[in-house]
């Protein structure tokens, strides 16, 4: 009995302990309020400074959001979350539920801390930009060429980045390319030249009366000469998809629709416009994204027809978390092709359409990634290195090709799984490759990734977007290399090109005439080079366009005419 007694009592000092130490164990360690207004380096009573403070409601997130690799401030995870209560948030996913979008929220609140939109932009007449070397025309081989590196942006106070560049297939001399403005007026800053890139003029997007700024640029042509751009029009917790044209080149611009219909969560959006003559579905335009975890598509039927009303759910069961970074693209024969990353379960995937974009068929599950969402890397351990896709289609008598591209680890035992990857290391073996794969039969079945360029040393690559030319079935792919710094951090721009399909690729050539540091003091550290840069390739002519400060100063938007056999 004394002896039940004594075990008794143990037990309940035992149960004591135990729930003291529970009530007493720290909580998450929220920072403080002054921490988080020196941090965003906040003016004393500016509207960002009473949202900050409104916000600090912290109880609304997991305890392990303190210290996630997420680079959005809690405060406004929690204003996100306000507004959108609807929203997964999990641990499981790496975005945390939360849209990529948020980073340029976040940077344009500290660069408008009265939150409201700036006065626009003043447009640019077409200037001659060369770069600071002058560079003449560069042989790369007896039949290609890379011409001189031009600053499409213009000298910029600033930072320019994350672009899109489309060649108008039917009147090649005129070019378009897009570009977040965050730090601007947050307009979004189209470029164009009527000269084959020789000079560039420069405009903006009007804001719809209910937006603050635009985010994620694409661009496009119609035969008509009309030019097409999207953008993700953001007020507040609002995100929406909105479509603008110009039928002068890209002087001017208009407001065309809200293609992502009742939807207020959309991010990350592509667009496309079929070329083909000889596609029934001529002249239709697509557009990709995602609106919290799905991933969606919606067209419209040419420049005198309409988007439909209800974006189509494209993704389903083979997707799990988010399905972020898509590319859309067709064929000669109208089919069109929808490709996206899945960061739940790691896969590329790809959906397909051949009538028009009315509906879509299964989902084919291309590849599995040894990484998810994002990777570390020295050259962008800030931003990190999105793993999105970019993908392409060709279509002859004898061939039907779909292709994709995507940046991953190189998937060898040390660095084949999202603990691997390098962050600021610059010693670490683990380093970041593009990957592509093809599928010979429309899409049915698909080759093995392979990764084109797998050089021995540690070096990463990133931000790759590949292009397909329509005239001959030429494939090229552009990305940034670190391959020329021995400190993994200073990049160029480099290309590959194959002429057989993608079973094999040239020697990778270098664009760019000067590097590019993003982690010295002065880069845009939150941004960085952006999520994406892009290509254009028709009829031999390749132009590329990316994010560039080989100046030192703000980030700018640059290309360089290439020529191929």
């Amino acid at each position: 009995m004394r002896r039940f007694s004594f075990m008794m009592v143990a037990l309940t000092l035992s149960l004591t302990t135990s729930v003291v130490f529970a009530a007493t164990r720290p909580a998450a360690e929220w920072p403080s309020v002054d921490k988080q207004l020196r941090q965003a380096r906040v003016e004393p009573g500016s509207p960002l400074e009473a949202l900050i403070l409104d916000n600090q409601d912290f109880k609304m997130l997991r305890a392990g959001e303190t210290n996630d690799k997420i680079p959005v401030p809690l405060w406004l995870r929690v204003y996100w979350r306000k507004g959108h209560p609807e929203s997964h948030y999990s641990a499981a996913d790496p975005t945390g539920g939360y849209p990529l979008v948020l980073k340029e929220v976040y940077e344009w609140m500290l660069t408008h801390q009265d939150l409201r939109p700036s006065s626009a932009d003043e447009p640019k007449a077409p200037f001659l930009e060369a770069d600071a070397d002058g560079d003449a025309l560069r042989p790369v081989t007896a039949a290609s060429t890379v011409g001189t590196n031009l600053r499409t942006s213009g000298a910029q106070t600033v930072p320019r980045s994350e672009s899109d560049i489309r060649i108008n297939f039917l009147n090649p001399l005129k070019i378009i390319i897009a570009s977040n403005n965050i730090g601007g007026s947050g307009q979004q800053a189209q470029y164009f030249s009527s000269d084959g890139g020789a000079t560039w003029g420069q405009s903006f997007l009007p804001l719809v009366s209910t937006d603050s700024f635009h985010s994620d640029p694409a661009v496009d042509w119609t035969s008509d000469g009309t030019a097409w751009s999207t953008t993700i029009g953001i007020r507040g917790n609002t995100l929406k998809m909105r479509a603008y044209k110009s039928t002068n080149g890209g002087q001017t611009w208009t407001f065309d629709n809200t293609f992502s219909g009742t939807q207020k969560n959309t991010d990350k959006e592509l667009m496309w416009v079929d070329h083909s003559a000889t596609s029934v579905f001529k002249d239709f335009i697509y557009a990709c994204w995602h609106n919290g975890n799905p991933q969606f598509v919606n067209r419209r039927n040419g420049p005198a027809g309409a988007w439909l009303a209800t974006p189509i759910q494209v993704s389903g069961a083979e997707s799990t978390g988010t399905a972020i970074g898509c590319d859309v693209k067709s064929n000669s024969a109208g089919d069109a092709f929808v490709f996206w990353p899945t960061t739940g379960n790691s896969r590329i995937v790809m959906a397909k359409s051949t009538n028009g974009g009315s509906t879509w068929g299964t989902p084919k599950v291309i590849a599995t990634t040894f990484d998810n969402f994002d990777i570390g890397i020295p050259s962008m351990a800030s931003r990190r290195a999105l793993i999105y896709v970019s993908g392409g289609a060709y279509k002859t008598v004898t061939l039907n090709n779909v292709y994709v591209t995507w940046v991953d680890q190189t998937g060898v035992t040390g660095c084949n799984a999202p603990a691997n990857e390098p962050g600021t290391t610059v010693a670490s073996a683990c380093k970041s490759r593009v990957w592509f794969s093809r599928s010979l039969d429309g899409g049915t079945t698909w080759s093995a990734p392979v990764m084109i360029n797998n050089q021995a040393s540690k070096n990463d690559q990133f931000n790759q977007w590949m292009g397909v030319d329509e005239t001959t079935g030429r494939l090229a792919v552009i990305y940034y290399d670190t391959v020329g710094d021995a400190g993994r951090k200073k990049t160029d721009v480099w290309y590959q090109t194959s002429s057989d399909n993608g079973a094999t690729w040239s020697a990778a050539v270098k664009i760019t005439t000067a590097m590019t540091d993003e982690t010295v003091a002065g880069a845009d550290s939150g941004n960085q080079y952006g999520d994406y840069n892009s290509l254009s390739i028709f009829a031999g002519k390749i132009f590329p366009a990316w994010t560039d400060r080989r100046s030192g100063g703000h980030e700018e938007i640059w290309t360089a005419p290439i020529t191929e056999p």
